[in-house]
Protein backbone atom coordinates (compact mmCIF):
# COMPACT_ATOMS: atom_id res chain seq x y z
CA UNK A 1 0.00 0.00 0.00
CA UNK A 2 1.64 3.27 -0.88
CA UNK A 3 1.22 6.35 1.24
CA UNK A 4 -1.28 7.93 -0.47
CA UNK A 5 -3.77 5.06 -0.71
CA UNK A 6 -2.94 4.63 2.92
CA UNK A 7 -4.18 8.56 3.76
CA UNK A 8 -6.96 8.06 1.46
CA UNK A 9 -8.09 4.65 3.51
CA UNK A 10 -7.48 5.96 6.64
CA UNK A 11 -9.72 9.33 5.38
CA UNK A 12 -12.84 6.91 4.54
CA UNK A 13 -12.97 4.96 7.87
CA UNK A 14 -11.64 7.03 10.65
CA UNK A 15 -13.04 10.68 9.11
CA UNK A 16 -10.03 12.49 9.88
CA UNK A 17 -6.22 11.78 8.93
CA UNK A 18 -3.09 14.09 10.11
CA UNK A 19 -0.71 14.95 7.13
CA UNK A 20 2.42 15.66 8.46
CA UNK A 21 4.08 19.18 6.96
CA UNK A 22 1.89 18.78 3.63
CA UNK A 23 2.20 22.41 3.81
CA UNK A 24 6.01 23.99 4.04
CA UNK A 25 7.45 27.42 5.57
CA UNK A 26 6.63 29.17 3.03
CA UNK A 27 2.83 28.30 2.76
CA UNK A 28 2.37 28.88 6.16
CA UNK A 29 3.78 32.14 6.15
CA UNK A 30 1.38 33.40 3.57
CA UNK A 31 -1.15 32.04 4.99
CA UNK A 32 -0.41 34.19 8.46
CA UNK A 33 0.16 36.94 6.31
CA UNK A 34 -2.91 36.81 5.13
CA UNK A 35 -4.63 36.66 8.28
CA UNK A 36 -2.53 39.79 9.85
CA UNK A 37 -4.02 41.46 6.53
CA UNK A 38 -7.44 40.37 7.02
CA UNK A 39 -7.76 41.51 10.56
CA UNK A 40 -6.59 44.98 9.49
CA UNK A 41 -9.62 44.33 6.81
CA UNK A 42 -12.69 42.47 8.06
CA UNK A 43 -15.23 41.73 5.57
CA UNK A 44 -19.05 41.66 6.66
CA UNK A 45 -18.73 37.85 7.50
CA UNK A 46 -16.04 38.53 9.95
CA UNK A 47 -17.12 37.23 13.35
CA UNK A 48 -15.37 37.82 17.05
CA UNK A 49 -16.38 34.15 18.39
CA UNK A 50 -15.24 34.98 21.81
CA UNK A 51 -18.92 35.26 24.71
CA UNK A 52 -16.93 38.20 26.21
CA UNK A 53 -17.03 40.26 23.00
CA UNK A 54 -13.33 40.17 23.35
CA UNK A 55 -11.15 39.59 20.12
CA UNK A 56 -9.63 36.27 21.72
CA UNK A 57 -11.13 33.90 19.07
CA UNK A 58 -11.62 35.69 15.69
CA UNK A 59 -12.47 34.15 12.28
CA UNK A 60 -13.65 35.44 8.79
CA UNK A 61 -15.01 33.67 5.42
CA UNK A 62 -14.30 33.77 1.64
CA UNK A 63 -11.52 36.06 1.78
CA UNK A 64 -9.22 35.01 -0.72
CA UNK A 65 -11.98 37.32 -2.73
CA UNK A 66 -9.40 40.32 -1.32
CA UNK A 67 -7.07 39.00 0.62
CA UNK A 68 -4.15 38.41 -2.34
CA UNK A 69 -2.42 35.72 0.17
CA UNK A 70 -5.57 33.49 0.40
CA UNK A 71 -5.95 33.63 -2.89
CA UNK A 72 -2.98 32.53 -3.86
CA UNK A 73 -2.91 29.57 -0.92
CA UNK A 74 -6.02 28.28 -2.56
CA UNK A 75 -5.19 28.35 -6.12
CA UNK A 76 -1.60 27.18 -6.33
CA UNK A 77 -0.92 25.36 -2.73
CA UNK A 78 -1.16 21.61 -2.28
CA UNK A 79 -4.67 21.66 -0.83
CA UNK A 80 -7.02 21.03 -3.67
CA UNK A 81 -4.76 18.20 -4.94
CA UNK A 82 -4.85 16.87 -1.38
CA UNK A 83 -8.88 17.17 -1.78
CA UNK A 84 -9.20 15.61 -4.75
CA UNK A 85 -7.27 12.57 -3.61
CA UNK A 86 -9.43 12.11 -0.51
CA UNK A 87 -12.57 12.13 -2.10
CA UNK A 88 -11.17 9.83 -5.16
CA UNK A 89 -12.11 12.56 -7.89
CA UNK A 90 -10.33 14.15 -10.92
CA UNK A 91 -12.18 17.39 -10.12
CA UNK A 92 -13.06 19.50 -7.11
CA UNK A 93 -14.31 22.84 -6.37
CA UNK A 94 -13.52 25.17 -3.31
CA UNK A 95 -16.42 25.78 -1.40
CA UNK A 96 -14.94 27.92 1.34
CA UNK A 97 -11.38 29.75 2.51
CA UNK A 98 -11.98 30.77 6.14
CA UNK A 99 -9.33 31.02 9.41
CA UNK A 100 -9.36 30.65 12.83
CA UNK A 101 -7.53 32.28 15.30
CA UNK A 102 -6.88 32.12 19.64
CA UNK A 103 -5.09 34.31 21.21
CA UNK A 104 -3.81 33.04 24.18
CA UNK A 105 -5.80 32.25 27.12
CA UNK A 106 -8.92 32.33 25.02
CA UNK A 107 -11.18 29.95 26.83
CA UNK A 108 -13.60 29.92 23.87
CA UNK A 109 -14.26 26.18 22.98
CA UNK A 110 -15.45 25.32 19.20
CA UNK A 111 -18.39 23.32 19.91
CA UNK A 112 -18.59 19.61 19.04
CA UNK A 113 -20.81 19.81 15.32
CA UNK A 114 -20.59 18.48 12.04
CA UNK A 115 -20.83 20.42 8.61
CA UNK A 116 -24.54 19.52 6.90
CA UNK A 117 -24.95 22.30 4.83
CA UNK A 118 -23.83 20.17 2.21
CA UNK A 119 -24.83 16.79 0.88
CA UNK A 120 -22.92 14.30 -1.40
CA UNK A 121 -18.75 14.70 -1.25
CA UNK A 122 -17.55 17.57 1.37
CA UNK A 123 -14.50 17.64 3.18
CA UNK A 124 -12.43 20.03 4.73
CA UNK A 125 -8.29 20.49 5.64
CA UNK A 126 -7.34 22.58 8.07
CA UNK A 127 -4.04 23.50 8.04
CA UNK A 128 -1.73 24.64 11.60
CA UNK A 129 -0.14 27.59 11.20
CA UNK A 130 1.62 28.02 14.50
CA UNK A 131 2.48 24.67 16.69
CA UNK A 132 -1.15 23.41 18.51
CA UNK A 133 -0.77 20.79 21.26
CA UNK A 134 -2.74 17.85 21.66
CA UNK A 135 -4.76 19.76 24.47
CA UNK A 136 -5.57 22.48 21.94
CA UNK A 137 -6.08 20.98 18.66
CA UNK A 138 -9.23 20.27 16.44
CA UNK A 139 -10.63 16.54 17.74
CA UNK A 140 -13.04 14.11 16.32
CA UNK A 141 -15.51 11.38 17.22
CA UNK A 142 -13.62 8.51 15.33
CA UNK A 143 -15.73 7.24 12.52
CA UNK A 144 -19.11 9.18 13.38
CA UNK A 145 -19.39 10.39 9.81
CA UNK A 146 -20.75 7.01 9.05
CA UNK A 147 -23.34 7.55 11.52
CA UNK A 148 -26.04 8.38 8.95
CA UNK A 149 -27.59 11.28 10.64
CA UNK A 150 -27.79 14.68 10.76
CA UNK A 151 -26.66 16.54 14.45
CA UNK A 152 -26.57 19.72 15.10
CA UNK A 153 -25.46 21.78 18.63
CA UNK A 154 -27.66 22.16 21.57
CA UNK A 155 -27.41 25.86 20.51
CA UNK A 156 -29.01 25.18 17.25
CA UNK A 157 -32.48 24.34 19.28
CA UNK A 158 -32.33 27.41 21.82
CA UNK A 159 -33.49 31.03 21.44
CA UNK A 160 -31.75 32.98 18.77
CA UNK A 161 -31.46 35.85 21.44
CA UNK A 162 -29.77 33.84 23.77
CA UNK A 163 -27.44 32.21 21.57
CA UNK A 164 -23.52 33.96 22.12
CA UNK A 165 -20.02 33.10 20.86
CA UNK A 166 -18.90 30.23 18.93
CA UNK A 167 -22.32 28.57 19.45
CA UNK A 168 -24.34 31.81 17.82
CA UNK A 169 -22.01 31.70 15.06
CA UNK A 170 -22.45 27.71 14.24
CA UNK A 171 -26.57 28.25 14.74
CA UNK A 172 -26.13 31.43 12.13
CA UNK A 173 -24.75 29.16 9.10
CA UNK A 174 -25.76 25.71 9.66
CA UNK A 175 -29.78 27.03 9.48
CA UNK A 176 -32.68 27.91 12.42
CA UNK A 177 -34.46 25.35 14.78
CA UNK A 178 -37.58 27.95 13.93
CA UNK A 179 -37.39 27.20 10.04
CA UNK A 180 -40.20 23.90 9.49
CA UNK A 181 -37.09 21.34 8.16
CA UNK A 182 -35.43 21.82 11.43
CA UNK A 183 -36.84 18.05 12.55
CA UNK A 184 -34.84 15.87 10.41
CA UNK A 185 -31.92 16.85 12.91
CA UNK A 186 -31.46 14.99 16.06
CA UNK A 187 -29.03 16.52 19.05
CA UNK A 188 -25.38 16.46 19.19
CA UNK A 189 -24.99 14.18 22.73
CA UNK A 190 -23.19 16.37 25.77
CA UNK A 191 -19.87 14.73 24.46
CA UNK A 192 -18.01 16.20 26.85
CA UNK A 193 -19.40 15.23 30.15
CA UNK A 194 -18.63 11.50 28.54
CA UNK A 195 -15.85 11.81 27.03
CA UNK A 196 -15.00 7.98 27.65
CA UNK A 197 -17.87 7.09 25.94
CA UNK A 198 -16.55 8.23 22.25
CA UNK A 199 -13.40 7.47 20.54
CA UNK A 200 -12.18 10.46 20.25
CA UNK A 201 -9.00 11.32 18.29
CA UNK A 202 -6.52 14.07 17.81
CA UNK A 203 -2.85 15.01 17.27
CA UNK A 204 -0.14 17.22 18.38
CA UNK A 205 0.56 19.96 15.28
CA UNK A 206 3.31 21.51 13.93
CA UNK A 207 2.66 24.80 11.58
CA UNK A 208 2.64 22.72 8.36
CA UNK A 209 0.69 19.52 9.47
CA UNK A 210 -2.70 19.54 8.19
CA UNK A 211 -5.91 17.60 9.03
CA UNK A 212 -8.24 16.43 6.81
CA UNK A 213 -11.28 15.14 7.17
CA UNK A 214 -14.97 14.34 6.15
CA UNK A 215 -17.03 17.28 6.88
CA UNK A 216 -20.05 15.05 8.62
CA UNK A 217 -17.03 13.90 10.97
CA UNK A 218 -18.61 15.59 14.48
CA UNK A 219 -15.51 17.82 15.45
CA UNK A 220 -14.81 20.36 18.13
CA UNK A 221 -11.42 21.92 19.91
CA UNK A 222 -10.61 23.12 22.79
CA UNK A 223 -9.90 27.11 23.91
CA UNK A 224 -5.73 28.06 24.04
CA UNK A 225 -5.10 27.70 27.13
CA UNK A 226 -1.64 28.26 26.37
CA UNK A 227 0.63 31.11 25.90
CA UNK A 228 1.03 31.71 22.43
CA UNK A 229 -0.69 32.32 18.97
CA UNK A 230 -2.77 29.93 17.40
CA UNK A 231 -3.87 29.78 14.29
CA UNK A 232 -5.15 27.86 11.57
CA UNK A 233 -6.34 28.35 8.08
CA UNK A 234 -9.06 26.09 6.32
CA UNK A 235 -10.69 25.14 2.90
CA UNK A 236 -13.28 23.35 1.98
CA UNK A 237 -13.98 21.32 -0.72
CA UNK A 238 -16.91 19.35 -2.81
CA UNK A 239 -17.18 17.75 -6.21
CA UNK A 240 -19.70 17.68 -8.98
CA UNK A 241 -22.09 15.60 -6.56
CA UNK A 242 -22.11 17.75 -4.19
CA UNK A 243 -25.43 19.75 -3.68
CA UNK A 244 -26.94 22.54 -1.43
CA UNK A 245 -28.55 20.74 1.30
CA UNK A 246 -32.52 21.50 1.94
CA UNK A 247 -31.70 23.50 5.09
CA UNK A 248 -28.74 25.46 3.39
CA UNK A 249 -31.61 28.35 2.72
CA UNK A 250 -30.11 30.56 5.64
CA UNK A 251 -26.56 29.87 4.55
CA UNK A 252 -27.52 31.23 1.24
CA UNK A 253 -29.36 33.88 2.63
CA UNK A 254 -26.59 34.60 4.54
CA UNK A 255 -23.90 35.15 2.04
CA UNK A 256 -26.17 36.84 -0.05
CA UNK A 257 -26.59 39.78 2.68
CA UNK A 258 -22.71 40.16 3.44
CA UNK A 259 -22.66 41.42 -0.31
CA UNK A 260 -21.60 37.47 -1.77
CA UNK A 261 -23.20 37.31 -5.21
CA UNK A 262 -23.89 33.43 -6.17
CA UNK A 263 -26.19 31.23 -7.75
CA UNK A 264 -26.43 28.68 -4.85
CA UNK A 265 -29.82 27.01 -4.74
CA UNK A 266 -31.16 24.19 -2.67
CA UNK A 267 -30.72 21.01 -4.00
CA UNK A 268 -28.05 21.91 -6.96
CA UNK A 269 -25.10 21.35 -7.37
CA UNK A 270 -22.36 24.18 -6.36
CA UNK A 271 -21.25 26.86 -9.14
CA UNK A 272 -20.54 29.88 -10.06
CA UNK A 273 -16.92 32.44 -9.48
CA UNK A 274 -17.12 31.89 -5.75
CA UNK A 275 -16.66 28.41 -5.84
CA UNK A 276 -13.46 27.92 -8.30
CA UNK A 277 -12.82 24.45 -10.63
CA UNK A 278 -9.74 22.54 -10.13
CA UNK A 279 -8.68 19.42 -12.24
CA UNK A 280 -6.61 16.97 -11.79
CA UNK A 281 -6.66 14.07 -14.69
CA UNK A 282 -5.77 11.07 -14.18
CA UNK A 283 -2.52 9.28 -15.25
Amino acid sequence: MNEQQSFVQRFEADGAVCLRQAFDADWVELARQGIERNVAQPSPLFRNLARDGGGGFQSDMWSRRYIPEFERFCMESPAAELAAQALRTDRVRLAQDTWFAKRPGSSERTPWHHDTVVDGPFCSMWVALDPTPRDATLEFVRGSHLWGQALMPGAFFDDPEKREGADSFYAEFHGDASRADAHEFGKIPDIEANRDAYDIIGWDMEAGDCVLFDARTIHGAPGNHFNHYMRRFVTRWVTDESVIASHGQDMIDALAKSGLENDLRVGHPIRGPLFPEFNFPSA
